[in-house]
Order: C-alpha cells, then structure tokens, then sequence
C-alpha cells in the first residue's frame, strides 16, 4: 500500500472537541488524565497499580468464555499472561455488527492489537494484551443489522429483542448467499467458509468471537464479553450505589456544564438511573420513582422496591447493564487497561467522564482517537489525476469540486466578484449625489443596486450552467469518484466492509492495516491498494 497522512481538521469531519483534544489544546486538559503521547503510558502503569484488579476472576472468566474455541498459541499466551501484574491492556469495543460491520470495526481493532506492538517496543519489560469488549449487551439492533458491500445493503431482519448478543444466528445464513454473488466468488472461498462456521454458533455473541478470533487470533487478540455474572458480580458495588445514590448524572452533568462552558458540544445524556434491567428478549432501562421510593422497568409491568431490587441485584447481577455512560467505567473496572481506542464519536463522551472515574477511584484511562482510512487504489487514483484533482480535494463537497474543474478548466475568469464590487463603488457615488439632492431616492438607488448585483449572479450561474454542460462527462465522473470514496455521503469507513478487500489480499490486508496504524501519529491515512 501506497500511504499519504493528512491532519483530521483537513478532512472537515471531525469536531471541534476532537481537534483540540488531539491538538492538545488548553482548553481540553481538564477532561483527560494522560497526554496522546506514548511517554504517557509510564504514568498510566504507576496509576492502575495502585487499583486491585481481580486478575484471576479475569483469567477464569475469559477462559470459559472461550471454551468451544481452540485457541490460538498468542491469544492462550495473552489470556494467561494477564494474572500476571505486569500485564495490562488496551482497549477497544464495538457493538456485534454482522460479518464484520463498516470497515472501521476491523480497524479499531487492528489499530488496539497495533497499539500493542508499538508499547512492547518502547516498554520490553511489560506485557500489553490487545482486547476488544463485545457489546453483546447493546440493544440497537438496526445499528448492527446490516452491512454494504459495493453500494449494495445486505440485511438480517431476524429481530428477535432484547440484548443482540443473546440472538440466534441462524437467520444469518441465508445471507451469506447474497455475499457469495455480490463477490462473486466460490462456496470454497476461505472468507464464506468462515462466515459460515461463524453463524452457526449458538448466539451473536459466540458467532462474532468465533469470527473476530479467526481474524485477528495469530495477533494476540482477547475477546471479552462483559455480560457475564462474575464481572457484573465485580462491579455491583457501582451499580448499587448508582441504584441508591444516583451519583452519576450530578459528575457528568458538571462536566457537560463544563465543555459547554468551553464551547463544547454533548455527546452522550446522562439519566437518573443509567442501568438497564436484562430479561428474555428485552434489554429496558430501570426508572426511580423519588415520591414512592420504588424502581420500575420501562415497558414492563416490573417494579421493586428498594429492597426488592438490592436484592435482585445481589443474587441476579447478570441482569443488570450499564448504560453509555457506565459501561466505560465497568471495562476499566474489570480490567487492567491502561487506554482506550475509539472514533470520535466515542472518545467525545469518554472525555465527559473524568470526574465519574475519579469518584469511583477507577483509573481514568489514555484516551486514543483511532486512525481513520480512506482506501483507494491505483485505478482510482489515475482517474482523480486525470481530472487533475488529489485525492486529499474529495473530502470537499461535490458542488465545489465541480465548480474547482470548470474554474481549472476553462479560460475565461469566472469569478465575478470584481465586477460586483466595481458596481458598489459606482452605486456608492451615485447614492452620495443622490443624497445630496433628494434623500428619498436613496432607498431606490439601494434597490437599483440589489437588482444589479443580482443581475451579475443570475448571467454568473447560466454561464456556469452553460460550462457544466459542456463538461457533463468529466462532472459526471467526478460524481462517481465522490460516490466511491464516500459513500452515501459519509466517510467510506463508515459504510463499506471490509470483504472485498479481504477476497482480494485476504490475511495480508489485516497485516497491512496493523503494520500503517500508529495511533500517537493522530493523522487520516490515505492508502492506495496496489
């Protein structure tokens, strides 16, 4: 691959939090513990030893999770190695999107298992585990439902309630037809024959380990599901206080008082419980009502009252599952993590978070905004140059890469906007005289004016228009091309999969992709595939 690095505020598509926080701007640092920078981790180690992390509950747990897989040689070696207390993690997590999401998913987690190598260059003596944190308890299943493959959407429509990682796989299958003949490859080709054994596990959540472990298992990757008693059993403490205290929706509120106050916009909303109640098919969150000190499921007939729900939560943890707001504060709880990997959409509500950690003694991890990719290839790139554009002028909107190639490609000055001024000033002396001589007509000259510019843009767009015409195929390629490197007009990470790609280099592109990552680089990487 062909590699070319721009900054994140070149690409226009990244808020005004997230460029001042990889930017280090002043204005962020009250929202952060560790700077974006690999020195930093030193400090994060001295932290979370100080935190008494049950390492053999986290050995035990993540073994028997792992029971109906055979394991491979790196990932036994990193399970194991985290009862050892000069072992930590770094951290990615993802909802169970089918075959592997939106291209990002795969490069979180090659960026975590990136991060990883780059640590253990720089701190030999320190083992640094790779983990990505299922969201098998997120119930948003038209988040994960779906996927794209070359412009075409590709839809599990099973929805069976509930947390999605307890689904049946099953309806899946027949999918992976559909992905057989948009590829067009053979029932025998590895990535089928692996989406095939994936879903034909007995739950989302085992499907997507199976998958994700066949991936990224020779890297060293643990797979943690969160959903799991013995670590809502470590963790109850939290929730019970969230239960009785209500503490967190004041800490976060502070702290969203605080980014607006910087001019900072909210990401994620706190609530009065931020826990949801885990049954059957449904995942509905828990309200308390103050007046009659009882607590209800929404959606339910369900109520407790506090005892009841104390508890519940005592000899059913499992039941219990933290919101967007407490779920970071679970994994960190549970693990000896030292950062966090995510886009910007999640790093925004992590930096709402400092405080929460803080009073609940958690360490608050390194907050790593992952590498965003725009893949293209040769093919692609001689047609953008054709046109006499770079691949960095896409992320401009479609209207202005056109206008740019009329202006680039024709002779005659299309901006008019020394004629409208030469028209001011001529206007401007008339309004003088007028005013000299009748002040009444000055709004009249003001309107004569307004007609006059307004004249000049009108004979501006049909020239344009007349242009456009004249250059209607290279304007229509233009189009493709911005279709094609971003999609439904979206960042293509966030919308295309990764098979495709995986067909055409298999296990390399996964290597590829770990080997370009550097996350303390805090760059958008253009990759041209060869």
């Amino acid at each position: 691959m062909q590699e070319i690095n721009i900054s994140f505020s070149e690409t226009g598509m990244f808020s005004k939090l997230i460029l001042d926080y990889v930017n280090s701007a002043e204005t962020t640092h009250l929202f952060y513990n560790y700077s974006l920078d690999i020195n930093a981790i030193q400090q994060a180690i001295t932290d979370k030893q100080n935190e008494k992390i049950d390492r053999d509950n986290l050995v035990q747990t993540i073994q028997r999770q792992y029971a109906n897989i055979e394991l491979s040689d790196a990932v036994a070696s990193n399970i194991n190695c985290l009862s050892n207390s000069n072992s930590y993690c770094i951290v990615t997590a993802h909802q169970l999107n089918i075959f592997g999401g939106p291209l990002y998913y795969i490069y979180k987690i090659a960026q975590t298992i990136s991060t990883c190598q780059q640590l253990k260059l720089k701190y030999p003596d320190i083992n640094f585990v790779p983990i990505y944190w299922l969201g098998s308890e997120d119930h948003d299943f038209e988040e994960i439902n779906h996927i794209y493959l070359y412009n075409k959407k590709i839809e599990w429509q099973d929805k069976q309630g509930g947390a999605t990682g307890n689904y049946n796989p099953e309806s899946i299958l027949p999918l992976i037809d559909e992905i057989k003949s948009i590829l067009h490859v053979d029932e025998d080709n590895d990535l089928i024959q692996l989406f095939r054994s994936a879903y034909a596990q007995n739950s989302l959540t085992n499907a997507t380990r199976y998958l994700l472990h066949s991936l990224f298992g020779k890297y060293g990757l643990v797979i943690v599901d969160g959903n799991d008693a013995s670590f809502k059993q470590a963790f109850s403490d939290v929730m019970q206080d969230e239960l009785l205290q209500q503490q967190s929706i004041t800490l976060v509120e502070q702290q969203l008082q605080l980014l607006a106050s910087k001019g900072y916009k909210q990401q994620a909303f706190p609530r009065t419980v931020n826990l949801f109640y885990l049954f059957k098919n449904a995942r509905e969150r828990i309200e308390f009502n103050a007046s009659t000190s009882t607590y209800s499921v929404v959606n339910t007939n369900i109520t407790f009252s506090q005892n009841e729900i104390l508890d519940e939560l005592k000899n059913n943890p499992e039941r219990f599952s933290p919101n967007v707001i407490l779920r970071p504060l679970f994994q960190q709880k549970i693990l000896p993590a030292l950062a966090y990997i995510g886009g910007a959409g999640e790093i925004s509500y992590w930096l709402q978070l400092k405080t929460l950690f803080l009073h609940y003694k958690v360490n608050f991890p390194q907050l790593i905004v992952r590498n965003s990719v725009l893949l293209t290839n040769e093919t692609l790139t001689k047609k953008i140059m054709k046109l006499g554009f770079t691949t960095q002028d896409f992320f401009q909107e479609i209207d202005l890469l056109k206008k740019n190639y009329i202006e680039k490609n024709t002779a005659t000055d299309l901006d008019f906007s020394n004629y409208k001024h030469e028209v001011e000033k001529v206007f401007s002396e008339i309004k003088k005289n007028t005013q000299s001589i009748d002040v009444s007509l000055v709004n009249v000259v003001g309107a004569e004016q307004q007609k006059a510019l307004q004249s000049i843009d009108a004979i501006q767009k049909r020239l344009l228009k007349s242009l456009k015409q004249k250059n209607e195929n290279e304007l229509l390629q233009i189009e493709k091309l911005k279709q094609q490197l971003f999609p439904n007009q979206s960042l293509q990470e966030r919308v295309e999969n990764f098979s495709s790609y995986y067909v055409k280099y298999g296990q390399s592109f996964i290597d590829e992709l770990i080997q370009r990552f550097d996350i303390y680089n805090k760059q958008f990487l253009l990759l041209t595939t060869i």
